[in-house]
This record gives C-alpha cells, structure tokens and sequence, in this order.
C-alpha cells in the first residue's frame, strides 16, 4: 500500500524546510554555500562526461515521467533500498562520476541525495544543481520532455504559463460553488495534517491521479487543484496540457498559504483519509491488455468515488450520466471487471454496490485487523 516517507525522507525534507533565509551574495546557484562538502558538476563537465557518468534522478516519478535526462535512473533516497540500488548502478569505489540531480537551482536535494551516498562510503559523487530544465536547454537531444526526445524546449512551462493558473483562496473557493466543478486534494496522506472548509473535496494523490487525468474521464469538466506547498501542481499542468484538459485551476501556495487560518481550514478527520492504492497493483490493471478504455474509465471512477474503506454504492443512472458511458457499455463493463477480480458488484433496484479489491484502493490504514479481514472478505467473495 502506499506509505508515508522513511524516517530518512522526513529527515531530508526537514532540512530544507529549515534552511535559514539566503544571503544576497549566494548569486545563481544560492545552496551551494550550505553544501560546501558537496561537490558540484557544471552542464559543460556533465555534457564531457556524459557517456561514463551514471546520473541519478532523485525526484518523484512524476517529475521524472514529465521530464528527465535520458541515461538517469530513478533513485529516491527515501527508500530503504537506497545504498543498493545505487551499488547496482555502480561499485562504490568506481572512478565513474555518480551524478545526482533534481529540478532547478533552487531544489536541495540533489545536494542532500550526493551528501548520503558519500556517507554511505560512495567515491567520486557529484550534485549536478543546475536541474532537470537547464538541461532541457543545453541538451535537448539528451533529454526527454513528456516522452519525447529531442526535448521540444517550447513545451516548457513557463512560470507566467502556471502563475495564470494560480488562484487564491477567494478565488477559488467561489469558483469550487459553481456547477460541474471538481476540488481535488493531491497530497499525500502524510502532509494532510489540515484540510480547506470547502464542500466536496476528493483525495487523490498524485500517482493514483494520473491514472484518471490520462483516462481522460474529466476533460469536459472544470477542475480545482490543491497542493501541500503549490509545488506539484506544475508537473500535474504538463499532463492536463498533454491530455487536452483547459478548464482547470490551482490553489497559489497550496495548503501552506492558509494553513494558519482556522476560519479557512480545519483538522483532518478520519473519514478524510485518502484513498491508497498499492502502486503495483495499478500498474498490473494499466498493463492489463483485458481491459479496454471503457473499462479503464470505469474504474478510475470507481477509485475516485470510495467514500468508505473499499466499497462504493452509486445510483445507475447517475453513474451513467456522470462518466457519460452508456448504461448497457456501462454495466458489461462492471460485469467484466468483476469477472476478472478486480471487484465484486451487486445491482439492486437502480443502486450499484461494488467492492473493489482492498489492494487496488482502500480507504485507511493498511496495518489493522479490519484491513485483513475485509482483504479476506473480497478473495472469498471473488472465488464464489
């Protein structure tokens, strides 16, 4: 299931939330002064070297899906397989530069992933702090912009591109009212400490959520975004553009902006928890060659909808209307997916009860007697 970070991705997350303010002088590169242990790759010595080096992307996979250099590997240090990962890539002691990067000049952790390997006794490491879009630039034949290379450079998103985007809280708080608009929480559970005074808002973290922004299940309706710090939303934009979404808007500041104003947010209660879906197991339904776009859409509605550990109950004909599937493509499609154990359903006089499998999606804590026994309620029912 999904899980908050490591003890170590906490501890590295702290660390840049707790740098003091930058000194004038820090000039383009403004952490190197804070990192002076660590030493630095330019884009010119990265570009010499690039054939011997092994570049290693720390980022999420959703930065790295949206762009990345094209030899990296993705590596996330808050991983508890962090130190073998890296010594598959490359025996500790090798001469061979160990390059780690992230998105800009502004962003520590490349600094912070170069400072653990050498601790971890790797040689000759490196923080390349220019970033993922200065390499776009300088190298675009050697970088990947949403699955294309050469990376077309004009695809970048410019800051004024996302600051269009960018509402507060007033703002969207009024546009949340209107009709067929969707509020989306993006967080992971682990940075939903509080959540907005707003009606209706559903929690889908970013992974799980591509899935159904890809699906394309919600391109003819209006869609309100919030982040914990208004960071993310840029990676999701590249996405909504590259699935033809346009009617669609950000929180500016994410949650941080109103974080300490108890008239705009309150505690997040249990019946809040997001949804948490075992990431292997969405990835087994995408490769699934089974399923069609239909049943894809079917499903990701379905995710989206859990109200209660892993069961929806859905009126039919609102089902219908809201997808906008057609009712008989709509229940052979709910039909199929229970054939091939990713739910079981039940109809009765116009009301759809599904219970999706607790792997695919569930609503709490993975770690409790109620998970195992509703785990083992869905494999008995799925083999009746």
């Amino acid at each position: 299931m999904t899980r908050a970070p490591s003890v170590l991705g906490l501890a590295l997350l702290c660390a840049v939330l707790a740098l003091p303010a930058l000194p004038a002088r820090a000039g383009d590169f403004p952490l190197r002064a804070y990192y002076p242990e660590v030493p630095v790759i330019t884009t010119a010595q990265l570009l010499a070297d690039y054939d011997t080096a092994v570049i290693v992307d720390i980022r999420s996979r959703l930065e790295y899906e949206v762009a990345h250099i094209n030899k990296a590997v993705l590596v996330q240090p808050g991983k508890s397989d962090f130190a073998r990962r890296l010594e598959a890539l490359r025996p500790k002691s090798a001469p061979e530069p160990l390059v780690f990067y992230c998105n800009d000049r502004a962003c520590a952790k490349s600094y912070q992933a170069a400072q653990l390997a050498r601790s971890l006794g790797f040689a000759h490491v490196y923080a390349y702090d220019a970033g993922i879009f200065d390499w776009v630039t300088a190298a675009p034949d050697r970088a990947t912009l949403m699955g294309e290379t050469p990376a077309r450079k004009e695809r970048v998103i410019s800051p004024k591109a996302l600051d269009r985007r960018l509402l507060s809280f007033e703002e969207f708080e009024r546009e949340a009212k209107k009709p067929n608009t969707l509020v989306i929480d993006i967080r992971d559970p682990f940075q939903r400490g509080v959540v907005p005074r707003l009606a209706a808002v559903r929690t889908i973290p970013l992974d799980p959520l591509l899935d159904l922004v890809t699906s394309r299940i919600w391109t003819e309706k209006r869609l309100l975004f919030f982040d914990a710090e208004g960071k993310q939303v840029l990676w999701l934009q590249y996405f909504l553009k590259a699935y033809d979404y346009f009617d669609y808007g950000f929180l500016a500041g994410g949650i941080k902006a109103i974080a300490d104003d108890t008239t705009l947010v309150r505690p997040a209660a249990e019946a809040d928890r997001t949804v948490a879906s075992d990431q292997a197991m969405l990835l087994r339904l995408a490769a699934d060659r089974r399923l069609d776009n239909v049943d894809r859409r079917v499903i990701s509605f379905l995710l989206a909808n859990i109200r209660l550990h892993n069961s929806v109950v859905l009126d039919m004909a609102r089902l219908g209307n809201d997808s906008g599937i057609a009712p008989a493509m709509l229940l052979g499609s709910i039909r199929k997916l229970s054939a091939l154990g990713y739910m079981t359903h039940a109809l009765t006089q116009g009301m759809l009860i599904v219970q999706v499998d607790p792997e695919l999606a569930w609503k709490g804590r993975s770690d409790t007697d109620l998970w195992k026994d509703k785990l083992r309620e869905f494999n008995n029912a799925k083999g009746n």
